[in-house]
């Protein structure tokens, strides 16, 4: 696909993001060049160029699996994508990264608890018992064996 054009490229993206699964063929795609012209800003013809040049056979695809086409005409809008469930699996991965981003914004949210030792100490500084310094320090110490035993 390299020098083949931004149209390519944004039609490709769109097969790629509006891609679903099929028992029978796979991994199917309806593309109206009408809508996605609409959709992408490009004109109907450029459009239909993009998804002509998908379906042509390609020496030069690192994926040899029908002569390297991109899709496969189906229907009038209908497409098989040819390596649609490694696209899937791509985006797989992109939903599960972004759902473990999301736990740990929800974590990091959540007050804090004290750690172990933490409770006392707070009470003896509002005591008087200690200064500010020494608090600080015993924290410190505390939360470095916390994270030590995290690493283990």
């Amino acid at each position: 696909m390299v020098g083949a054009g931004a149209a390519v490229f944004a039609v490709m993206g769109y097969v790629i993001a509006n891609a679903v699964p099929d028992r029978t063929v796979g991994t199917q795609v309806e593309l109206n060049p009408k809508l996605i012209a609409f959709i992408l800003g490009e004109s109907q013809k450029e459009v239909e160029k993009a998804i002509e040049f998908l379906c042509q056979p390609d020496p030069e695809s690192r994926t040899k699996v029908e002569q390297g086409r991109r899709l496969i005409r189906l229907g009038q809008f209908d497409y098989k994508v040819v390596n649609g469930e490694k696209y899937r699996a791509m985006r797989d991965e992109e939903k599960r990264r972004e759902q473990n981003r999301e736990a740990k914004r929800r974590e990091r949210e959540k007050p804090h608890r004290p750690l172990k030792g933490e409770d006392a100490t707070l009470k003896k500084l509002a005591a008087g018992e200690i200064t500010q310094e020494q608090a600080d320090a015993t924290a410190a110490v505390t939360r470095e064996k916390a994270r030590r035993s995290e690493a283990r």
